[in-house]
């Protein structure tokens, strides 16, 4: 059975505009209908093997062991042909086809890529599927000899994904499955050990490794010290006891491990799905700041070219993650979707707000606010009506939450970090008649010279008659005031 490698882009495909899951050609003319070129909007309309199209996978009477063998390739190479084509999800009223949709996409497309990722969806729309599927297709295609650890908020968590990824392997056609049985010496059968907490694949020689939760700071550390994975999963991330220690303490191996498979041209990667936790716990605060540290995903990031997606994940200089979160309208749902998880979560709120509006809970007994004074803040937070991108990869989020009269200098307050530390520079433009703030930008990772230029670029292009008042801070002032050479008027408090 051939395993390909990291997947070599270069290729030739065909685009599979016949396939019969709708959903993939949904995606396809979505990415077009938001400005991304075709050619690269098609990728999960892959094909590379032109003898596949058309061809059902489940027809087993019609395939020769010649075209199986041709899917098995492909599968091999092509995640997108593997979901597309050749997973079936069991539910309550039978199996069902993989649904392609912005977020899965986007953890498919960083996944395929080797990128670390931090994945938060609203209930009932597959994250952990996907990322079940995801590693079905290295267990079973993608990698050789290596070992993916799951975790979870607690062992039987942790179990139930491993359960799910072999569940999806049993409902692959059976020539894909890669059962637990392989040749010995003259023919004899031998019995590969899978168990409720471990699964070993014997053709490929991969291995899924279920962990359990740590109930003490020193178990954590032992948990995962030293284990040379290329593959870690981490799930309900923001309620994993102790998850600052368990990730310091796997960190340096797995960086060793993906280190000796980026050599070699194999797969490797970090994925942590979660849903939004506690901040008044260690586990959830963690787990807040680490989203919060990760680069936004955008769907025009699907523009970039592979090196220049590279440069973007590398100019964030506090974390190698990517943040990948969608709401429920975003994924294509409505206030039918809003109603029926009422219904279904009986109206508990703290969950619904959680697990469905993906709200982080910041509510504790030694608050100095109450329950009603945080509802009350949240209720006057606005979304923005636009958002302007700065950066070279057009990384930097300016929100914009009301339109300003240009015949009066809008003020524009500068806080800067310079990248410091982890505290964040912010802008506040605020309207210079009513006080009001009609934009913002807060990021913990911009260097000084990017918020030059950021700042540059907003007041040459947007707002020409602005006033900058820039907070004195040591070299990090020094900088934005000496960057450009310009006529904007600043005053610096």
């Amino acid at each position: 059975m051939a395993v390909q490698q990291q997947v070599d882009f270069g290729l030739r495909y065909h685009v599979s505009l016949e396939t019969t899951n709708k959903s993939f050609i949904d995606m396809y003319y979505y990415l077009i209908n938001i400005g991304v070129p075709k050619n690269k909007a098609d990728f999960m309309l892959r094909l590379y093997d032109p003898a596949l199209i058309g061809v059902d996978p489940f027809d087993y009477p019609r395939l020769t062991q010649q075209l199986k063998a041709r899917i098995a390739i492909e599968c091999g190479r092509n995640i997108w042909y593997f979901l597309r084509e050749c997973v079936r999800i069991s539910t309550a009223a039978g199996k069902i086809r993989y649904k392609l949709h912005r977020g899965n996409m986007a953890q498919t497309y960083l996944f395929e890529r080797n990128y670390n990722q931090y994945d938060i969806q609203p209930r009932q729309f597959g994250k952990t599927i996907g990322s079940c599927c995801c590693y079905l297709w290295v267990y079973n295609f993608a990698s050789r000899n290596s070992e993916i650890l799951f975790y979870h908020k607690d062992h039987g968590g942790s179990k139930s994904n491993l359960k799910t990824v072999k569940e999806l392997r049993d409902n692959l056609p059976e020539y894909l499955q890669m059962k637990a049985e392989a040749m010995g010496q003259f023919g004899r059968k031998i019995k590969v050990p899978n168990t409720v907490e471990t699964a070993n694949n014997p053709i490929t020689m991969n291995r899924i490794v279920t962990l359990p939760s740590a109930r003490s700071e020193d178990q954590a550390d032992k948990i995962a010290r030293g284990r040379t994975s290329v593959f870690i999963y981490f799930d309900e991330y923001a309620f994993m006891p102790y998850n600052k220690t368990v990730y310091a303490a796997a960190g340096p191996a797995f960086s060793t491990a993906a280190n000796v498979a980026k050599s070699v041209g194999a797969h490797y990667g970090i994925m942590i799905t979660t849903t939004p936790g506690d901040l008044t716990t260690d586990e959830g605060l963690y787990a807040y700041q680490a989203r919060n540290d990760a680069t936004l995903w955008r769907d025009d990031y699907y523009k970039l070219s592979d090196q220049e997606l590279k440069e973007l994940n590398e100019s964030n200089t506090n974390s190698n993650f990517f943040h990948v979160e969608y709401n429920y309208k975003q994924l294509g749902r409505g206030d039918d979707y809003l109603k029926e998880m009422v219904i279904l979560l009986q109206r508990n709120w703290a969950k619904i707000r959680r697990e469905v509006l993906l709200e982080w809970s910041e509510a504790s007994d030694n608050n100095p606010f109450s329950k009603e004074d945080l509802s009350k803040i949240k209720d006057l937070c606005r979304d923005p009506i636009r958002t302007i991108y700065f950066g070279r990869h057009n990384q930097y989020a300016f929100n914009v939450y009301e339109d300003v009269d240009l015949r009066f200098p809008p003020i524009v307050g500068v806080d800067v970090s310079g990248a410091l530390y982890n505290d964040s520079s912010a802008v506040t433009i605020i309207d210079s008649r009513s006080t009001r703030v009609v934009a913002d930008f807060n990021c913990n990772y911009i260097p000084a010279d990017d918020l030059a230029d950021l700042l540059y670029t907003l007041v040459t292009r947007y707002m020409p008659n602005a006033i900058i008042n820039v907070e004195r801070s040591g070299e990090a002032i020094v900088k934005i005031y000496h960057s450009y050479h310009t006529d904007i008027t600043t005053k610096v408090a």
